[in-house]
């Protein structure tokens, strides 16, 4: 069955190369999404342990105003990556916690 967001999707994910970056030799692919208050950006990556997919939100005005939502994250997970896979927000112990990008949240594929 499945779920119907609470927010409506008014977009699509369109692909912007010029996101695309190399981070510790691994490739990045970068999509953007309008959203009614700014925007969304994903980045998609196959990394050595599996898939990392990090989702972050910008004003209009380019601020770091809020956390992507729920439906935002749901929506650029079954869109942008494999549906067989099984991916996580990981919250690590608190010393080992990495926040270099603030109202950004990262996915990892979880092992099968």
């Amino acid at each position: 069955m499945q779920r119907k967001p609470l927010e409506r999707i008014r977009s699509r994910w369109e692909r912007d190369e010029a996101g695309d970056l190399e981070i510790l030799g691994v490739a990045a692919v970068c999509w953007r999404r309008n959203v009614r208050d700014g925007a969304l950006v994903a980045l998609v990556a196959l990394e050595p342990e599996g898939w990392h997919l990090s989702v972050s939100f910008r004003d209009h005005r380019g601020a770091l105003t809020r956390y992507p939502s729920w439906d935002e994250l749901a929506d650029a997970r079954y869109t942008l990556l494999p549906d067989d896979v099984t991916v996580a927000l990981v919250l690590p112990p608190p010393d080992e916690y990495v926040a270099l990008h603030d109202t950004t949240f990262h996915l990892h594929e979880l092992a099968p």
